[in-house]
């Protein structure tokens, strides 16, 4: 393995050493504990020169500015550790030629962030250069996001994107809330975040006729199978167009679908549409309309009722009286 193919390894090992202040390494101890891995790879070790070179660079500008204690020995050997007991180079990531490295990249992206397919970019693109600090913020910070980091699934992100990448089925283990937990072979489909929680669109061996919808929160283990499968011909661009959120019902039409906003709330809709099919209507005296036309479902109703006496539904009458019917039993229940 070529010498700077492991260089990231080398450092991470001299980072470890200098962290550990319960022991001290001279250069013979360094040298050891770098080519005792390398041989393990089936690499072959460094020289002193190459330690040196390698503790250079992470002292210069170039690398992580580490800041080593002076004046230490191991009898009579120079040692080294970190002069900063907390310090780590893992909580310092970013080196100088990683941080311009990303910062190019970053602006390439940012050519293409006005195209209406790259619009993500909009969001990506300060997110990264915050979590990253490429941008001084002061104490305070700039951006704030809504995100859960304590939600439970995240980390089957990873392990799910290759999955659908390489078009295996997966054996996956799933506890519904209040009930018990089940098994079923699945061939994963795709990934989408909706109301910060992720979920999994899949086809379940057991039920072919339609598509399964498992958020990632509940899902408890993943096994991959040998066995792979052909990806379905589904444009998943277009597959949510005719919904709100995550759950579409199989067999249901759309419906036009007419709400009447109060005076207060109508900006804040026309600033932030329900959906993308949402046209305007005439204000009469009661207030303004929109239309859109999507198949109701539950996050349909959720996103009505989430705006409370500022809204009306017009029309449909089906969708009327179940939101009607769903504030009634609301009412109950005070």
């Amino acid at each position: 393995m070529p010498t700077n193919r492991h260089a990231q390894i080398r450092y991470n090992i001299l980072d470890r050493c200098f962290s550990n202040f319960s022991r001290l390494y001279d250069y013979d101890d360094l040298l050891d504990e770098v080519n005792t891995v390398l041989n393990d790879m089936g690499s072959a070790g460094i020289k002193k020169r190459q330690l040196q070179y390698d503790i250079e660079h992470m002292e210069s500008r170039e690398g992580w500015e580490i800041e080593l204690e002076n004046g230490i020995k191991k009898g009579r050997k120079k040692a080294f550790r970190y002069k900063d007991k907390d310090f780590s180079i893992a909580n310092h990531p970013l080196n100088v030629n990683d941080i311009e490295q990303l910062e190019t990249t970053l602006a390439i992206l940012s050519r293409y962030k006005h195209r209406e397919e790259f619009s993500w970019l909009e969001e990506l693109i300060p997110r990264m250069q915050q979590a990253f600090q490429l941008v001084d913020e002061g104490e305070n910070g700039l951006i704030s996001y809504q995100e859960n980091v304590d939600l439970t699934g995240r980390e089957h992100l990873g392990n799910l994107f290759n999955l659908i990448l390489k078009h295996k089925k997966v054996k996956l283990t799933y506890k519904p809330f209040g009930g018990d937990a089940f098994t079923s072979i699945i061939r994963p489909y795709h990934l989408k975040q909706y109301n910060n929680r992720w979920f999994l669109f899949c086809l379940d061996e057991e039920h072919q006729d339609r598509m399964s919808n498992y958020p990632l929160d509940r899902i408890q283990s993943l096994e991959e199978l040998e066995e792979g499968f052909e990806p379905p011909d589904i444009n998943w661009m277009d597959y949510f167009d005719d919904i709100i959120g995550v759950t579409k019902p199989e067999n249901v039409k759309a419906e036009y679908i007419v709400l009447r906003f109060s005076e207060s709330s109508i900006n804040y809709v026309k600033t932030k549409p329900l959906h993308l099919t949402q046209m305007e209507f005439k204000a009469d005296e009661s207030g303004q309309s929109v239309q859109i036309e999507v198949i109701p479902n539950r996050e349909l109703y959720q996103l009505i009722l989430s705006f409370g006496a500022d809204v009306v539904v017009v029309k449909p009458d089906v969708i009327r009286e179940k939101v009607k019917e769903i504030i009634t039993e609301m009412n109950s229940i005070y």
